[in-house]
């Protein structure tokens, strides 16, 4: 049984914090790890119940079940033009060539932070740095939810290591492609930001 996962309400940074998340940056960059994770799916529950597939790998079907929440984060990558980096989908074939941000599953024991500099290390082969919280929305799956930072590259050039594709997107250029569902809230957010003329700050919570 695949789990059904939707958007739902966007937190800012104080409302994620008083949710639980322990969701604030570390005063410096974050380093990458390995073991690759697998990733849960962040598509609207409609379409994930047509397709039977959810947009990232799906959780075993008895902790969907169950109702044990995971955590998925995600990192909304900006360069010194302030143009964010999407990657786009090759799978499953109901999500592909859909567009999204970086990221992927955080393993039970896994620190947050810890998962995303893993998932930016195999995903794209850098290193990054992790700024504030853009947002988190709740996902359909009782108790799954998105979590997404503002970030930068700190080391090495992206790649799309697993094939697919990589875009840099200014704010004016977001609606050019067609985002993940779940994606949709924080793409707003982010574009408020990318929008916003002061410098975006970096290694603090």
């Amino acid at each position: 049984m695949e789990p059904e996962l939707e958007a739902g309400p966007v937190l800012d940074d104080a409302a994620a914090a008083d949710a639980g998340s322990e969701a604030a940056a570390p005063s410096g960059g974050v380093q990458p790890g390995r073991d690759r994770a697998r990733q849960p799916g962040r598509t609207g529950a409609a379409s994930a119940a047509d397709a039977g597939v959810s947009a990232r790998s799906s959780s075993p079907a008895g902790e969907a079940r169950a109702g044990r929440g995971r955590l998925v984060v995600a990192v909304a990558l900006v360069d010194e033009a302030r143009r964010v980096l999407a990657a786009r989908r090759t799978s499953p074939s109901a999500y592909a060539g859909m567009w999204e941000f970086p990221g992927g599953k955080v393993e039970p024991g896994e620190d947050e932070l810890a998962a995303l500099a893993r998932e930016c290390r195999e995903e794209l082969d850098v290193q990054i740095e992790v700024g504030p919280v853009l947002g988190q929305v709740d996902l359909a799956s009782p108790g799954w939810r998105l979590r997404v930072w503002i970030g930068r590259i700190r080391a090495g050039m992206p790649r799309a290591v697993e094939g697919g594709e990589l875009r840099w997107l200014s704010a004016a250029e977001l609606d050019d492609v067609s985002w993940l569902p779940a994606d949709l809230p924080l793409v707003e957010s982010l574009r408020q930001r990318l929008a916003d003329p002061e410098p975006m700050a970096f290694g603090a919570g």
